[in-house]
């Protein structure tokens, strides 16, 4: 456990301190990189660690032998994974560097700004960190390069906007979510926009891949169902953030509420499937996405906000430390006990 607990720690106490100390840069990125060096270290030096891991190990493997055709994922991944076999072999290096790319993009996304600098140390990184760069790769590089393209639509880059999501759909096609409600964002909310959305979340059965989309439901209807209550700790830590970011910011449309609809609907899917889990986590990390480039932040933080901040990121971490708790015994790389590459 300390494995995962020491290097928050690290993170939020030399995170605190440049932060402090360097309240005027253009961009954080490198003082982000410097705090979050032990966690990298962390993901890229672990041995058999992170629940999907296994599982991951025997795709890539099998993709990189000569059955690429028959690998159930997305394109983009397994192109990726290709690509990398041809600098090693070794399955675990190709993962290792995959979880390093997640969490270079990851941090790129979240440190353009001094709020951002805050939501990744407080609410990012204990929440969604260690599982986007551990156990669900696919999703972690495809959110993490999604964050990515909304800063470019920020800024009114609508060329690397496309290239960059089209990117990341292909990584995983959940985040076209993502980058639609990202879109759809820049526009004065309206019925009409409801209506594109639902047309465009529909087309994306009909064109992407079909058949992918049907091995999901498949995958999850195998899964135990969970319990009723499951959805209720990321339903409550999405209010939560809403709230508190309400008071020290002001959202410039009414997508934000379709958000929270979005994730009311997902904690009742919730009851019935875990896919409903998945799909909390994703609107949650798009609420991130929408704070961090979509908002009017004032230029002074008061510090009392910076404490509400804080006590977010208690509540993110203690939540992660406990679905690594109560795993399954039956999992084949659980996240606990941690172990390094040369202790397997």
């Amino acid at each position: 456990m300390e494995y995962y607990i020491l290097p928050y720690i690290f993170l939020l106490f030399f995170g605190s301190f440049f932060f402090k100390s360097n309240s005027n840069l253009k961009s954080y990125f490198f003082y982000l990189l410097c705090c979050c060096i032990p966690a990298i270290l962390i993901v890229v030096l672990r041995g058999d660690v992170g629940t999907d891991k296994g599982y991951y190990k025997s795709i890539i493997d099998q993709t990189i032998n000569g059955d690429f055709d028959s690998v159930p994922y997305e394109s983009g991944f397994k192109y990726l994974t290709l690509f990398l076999s041809q600098i090693t072999r070794d399955v675990d290096v190709i993962i290792a560097i995959i979880g390093l790319l997640t969490s270079l993009f990851v941090i790129l996304s979240f440190s353009k700004t001094k709020y951002s600098y805050l939501i990744f140390i407080f609410i990012l990184f204990p929440y969604f960190f260690y599982d986007m760069t551990m156990n669900g790769l696919r999703y972690g590089l495809s959110f993490a390069i999604a964050a990515l393209a909304s800063q470019k639509l920020k800024d009114n880059k609508n060329v690397l906007f496309y290239i960059i999501s089209f990117i990341a759909i292909s990584i995983q096609y959940s985040s076209f979510l993502v980058i639609v409600l990202i879109y759809f964002n820049q526009f004065k909310f309206e019925k009409k926009h409801l209506f594109l959305i639902v047309i465009a979340l529909i087309l994306s059965f009909k064109l992407l891949d079909i058949d992918y989309f049907d091995n999901k439901v498949d995958a999850y209807s195998t899964l135990i169902r969970p319990t009723e209550i499951s959805g209720l700790s990321p339903l409550f830590l999405f209010i939560v953030i809403l709230l508190i970011h309400n008071s020290i910011a002001k959202f410039k449309s009414k997508y934000i509420y379709l958000l929270l609809v979005l994730q009311i609907i997902s904690f009742f899917l919730s009851m019935k499937s875990y896919s409903g889990l998945r799909f909390q986590n994703l609107i949650i990390f798009t609420l991130l996405i929408f704070i961090v480039n979509f908002t009017e932040v004032p230029k002074v933080i008061p510090t009392k906000k910076i404490f509400a901040l804080f006590f977010i990121g208690i509540i993110c971490i203690t939540l992660k430390l406990r679905n690594f708790m109560n795993e399954d015994v039956l999992v084949e790389t659980p996240f606990l006990p941690y172990e390094f590459y040369w202790e397997k």
